[in-house]
């Protein structure tokens, strides 16, 4: 009798770990310019969600809870790379156009545009 309340209760704690950060990984992930972040979170709560299915099987035992932190992983890690892709893309063209800006042609239009300005105001 023993055996089978062992059995039951195989994997459940790793099930429950795998679920809430599975969960703090979903959330996090929605998170504007952070969400990147939630893939520590997904991927350890995936882990650990794969480990509880395992032991789960081999003890015969419910998985939905592992099941449902395998999911939320999955969707946290799935909006936090998107998000850093899309960052990192963001990124590259900044650093692109950054590299291109011209910055005596910049400074003699800046310097023409104050001197416009200084005699606007001189006249005045």
């Amino acid at each position: 009798m023993e055996e089978t309340t062992t059995n039951s209760k195989a994997g459940k704690g790793l099930g429950i770990a795998g679920l809430v950060l599975g969960i703090v990984a979903a959330v996090v992930a929605f998170v504007p310019c952070l969400g990147m972040y939630a893939i520590i979170p997904g991927v350890i709560g995936l882990i650990l969600s794969i480990i509880s299915i395992i032991q789960a099987n081999k003890a015969g035992a419910a998985k939905g809870m592992a099941i449902a932190g395998l999911v939320c992983s999955l969707i946290g890690i799935s909006i936090a790379y998107w998000q850093y892709s899309k960052l990192s893309a963001v990124g590259e063209e900044l650093k692109e156009t950054l590299e291109n800006i011209d910055t005596a042609k910049l400074r003699m239009e800046m310097e023409s545009a104050i001197k416009e300005i200084a005699d606007s105001l001189q006249q005045q």
